[in-house]
């Protein structure tokens, strides 16, 4: 490659990455202000949450990773706290959203998210799943002391500030 290629897709690549970092900054924001205006952002280091991230975002509520894997907007997030009603009106918005109109011979779960019934009846961490039975699992849900504790493993910022807006509100 000739050297004014290499050095231009040098440039190209570090720009991408900057502008990366950026809408990771911006997101992590949009979080905080979700949650109601109060948290932190520090850059995270290697080995300080469950993939490497952009940068780590703590508040009273919740811990979020934007993973450094996306452009900025993705995050691995665990809610704390969250109350049952809240979690039932979570549980019903995300199954909206991700609803499936059974066409086409799909195969798919009616309920993915565990229902607060079943959260009661199980003493362990119960399975978050996507819709479809051919993904991966999304994340985890437990219930204990009367609250729950989302973990959502690889979702877009713009369904975490709608999680977030709807436990703010529902508390």
């Amino acid at each position: 490659m000739p050297e004014a290629g290499a050095t231009a897709l040098r440039a190209a690549v570090e720009a991408a990455r900057a502008a990366a970092k950026a809408a990771a900054h911006t997101a992590a924001l949009i979080l905080i202000e979700a949650a109601g205006g109060s948290g932190t952002i520090h850059r995270a280091w290697r080995g300080e949450g469950p993939a490497e991230s952009w940068f780590l975002v703590t508040s009273g509520n919740f811990t979020a990773h934007l993973l450094e894997d996306s452009f900025g907007d993705r995050v691995h997030v665990t809610l704390r706290n969250v109350t049952p009603a809240a979690y039932e009106q979570m549980r019903t918005w995300a199954e909206g959203r991700d609803g499936c109109h059974h066409n086409h011979g799909c195969v798919c779960l009616d309920g993915p998210w565990p229902t607060l019934a079943s959260l009661s009846a199980s003493t362990e961490e119960c399975r978050i799943n996507y819709r479809r039975l051919d993904e991966d699992e999304r994340g985890s849900v437990s219930l204990a002391f009367n609250r729950v504790t989302v973990t959502l493993y690889d979702e877009p910022v713009t369904v975490v500030d709608t999680l977030l807006r709807i436990a703010r509100a529902a508390a």
